[in-house]
């Protein structure tokens, strides 16, 4: 094979109809360059891996990678571009929304400028847009209104952090990858948060189209994940985004054992009774808000999601003895209440997320 000018990593779930749009736009635009393309498919149900790979058999420049028990847009890119074999790499999404002419202006800036590490699609910059319908106008101001509060919390000059679109010395990516979250949709904003301003960064404005078909990447979850990203980076990358979604979570169970032991003791008039069913409705909300948000990709089901529940109840109940040991231990030793309940709150939370992660929602 003859050196390749460009890898063009894409992730895709559920975007079977989309495989031939996106590779026909490809091909349009870049006649006269030397390129790969890396799909990263997260197992998708209809098919997007199949439809793959009848393209792979007509071209050596098609690859795939498929996951299998593993989920998260950040976690794709990373792997595709791990997997690239050029020295640039094009980021872009299935859905048709990115414009593939912009990446001949990326690499003739990557060409102009020798020392560059990153050129980024910008949907903010003078010359970008998006399209009308594109974004409702409440995602359109809440997007708008995201991205400054990302700049200001992680310290980003760029005007776009939150792009899906962007172009990447593959080099200086994987010098930062080791501090990247595999969790979450938005590996820019986390790449130009751990590599500082120790990059050479620029942006080109495009228009940001219509979908045309699959559906929004936007949820409730892409949300909690982008505020994890941002505490993370807070505390230097030493909390895992899926550590503090755990968190969260345990934090929503604290108001749901509120409320259910309130309502009860209304009219149980019985604390001791109202307290214990309290707590074990707050357990079985954690337990399934966590299967939906903190371990989605590990997702129980059936049986299994029958079996995961029994299995928290008795991690859960052996982490709070846990938690009680140790802040008692640690208040005998200072008389302070405050310092040994938190301290003993954070162990039994640690306690919970580790056993959680490594039985009941065990790697497949």
């Amino acid at each position: 094979m003859n050196k390749l000018n460009l890898s063009i990593v894409i992730p895709t779930y559920n975007e079977r109809d989309n495989i031939s749009k996106i590779l026909e736009k490809l091909e349009s635009s870049l006649k006269n360059i030397k390129y790969e393309v890396v799909f990263v498919d997260d197992n998708s149900p209809d098919g997007t891996s199949e439809e793959i790979e009848v393209f792979m058999k007509k071209s050596q420049n098609v690859k795939l990678i498929r996951r299998v028990g593993r989920r998260g847009l950040s976690g794709a890119i990373i792997e595709g571009i791990f997997a690239s074999n050029a020295s640039l790499v094009g980021v872009m999404d299935c859905d048709l929304q990115h414009d593939e002419s912009k990446l001949l202006e990326m690499l003739a800036l990557f060409k102009k400028n020798t020392s560059l590490d990153l050129v980024i699609g910008s949907r903010f910059t003078e010359d970008g847009e998006i399209s009308h319908g594109a974004f409702s106008k409440v995602r359109e101001v809440a997007s708008k209104t995201i991205t400054i509060i990302i700049k200001k919390l992680l310290y980003i000059n760029s005007t776009d952090p939150l792009s899906g679109f962007f172009m990447v010395k593959k080099d200086s990516f994987l010098a930062h990858s080791k501090k990247l979250q595999t969790q979450g949709f938005k590996v820019l904003a986390d790449f130009l948060a751990v590599s500082r301003h120790n990059i050479d960064v620029k942006e080109i404005g495009y228009k940001f189209k219509n979908r045309v078909l699959g559906e929004s990447k936007m949820s409730l979850l892409t949300g909690l994940e982008l505020i994890s990203l941002v505490l993370s980076q807070i505390f230097g990358g030493k909390v895992s985004i899926k550590f503090i979604l755990f968190c969260m979570v345990g934090v929503s169970g604290i108001f749901v054992q509120l409320a259910t032991t309130g309502f009860l003791y209304f009219f149980v008039n019985g604390f001791s009774t109202s307290q214990t069913v309290g707590i074990l409705v707050a357990m079985t909300s954690n337990y399934f808000l966590n299967n939906y948000i903190t371990f989605q990709e590990r997702k129980l089901k059936s049986i299994a999601l029958l079996q995961g529940l029994f299995s928290f109840y008795l991690i859960c109940s052996l982490g709070a003895f846990a938690n009680i040991a140790v802040a008692t231990y640690l208040f005998s030793l200072s008389s302070n209440w405050l310092v040994s309940s938190f301290v003993g709150a954070v162990f039994g939370a640690v306690w919970n997320f580790t056993l959680s992660s490594n039985f009941t929602w065990k790697s497949k």
